[in-house]
């Protein structure tokens, strides 16, 4: 993997955030990444594209009930 340049895995990331939105294994998530290595968890801290999932609804009343 470090060969690999940083915007080569961020692209690769971002592909990964695309997969949380709509996972196939639920178990997987984003912090599973941090915890590989050093510079995987910089580069991911450090991007402002964040691994974190948008949540996209039409309604505000999800996120109501969850406050």
């Amino acid at each position: 993997m470090d060969t690999l340049s940083d915007d080569s895995l961020l692209e690769i990331f971002d592909f990964y955030r695309l997969d949380l939105i709509m996972p196939h294994e639920p178990y997987w998530d984003w912090h599973t990444l941090v915890h590989v290595c050093r510079r995987w968890r910089q580069l991911i801290f450090a991007s402002p594209r964040r691994l974190e999932p948008q949540l996209v609804c039409k309604s505000r009343t999800p996120v109501r009930r969850i406050l």
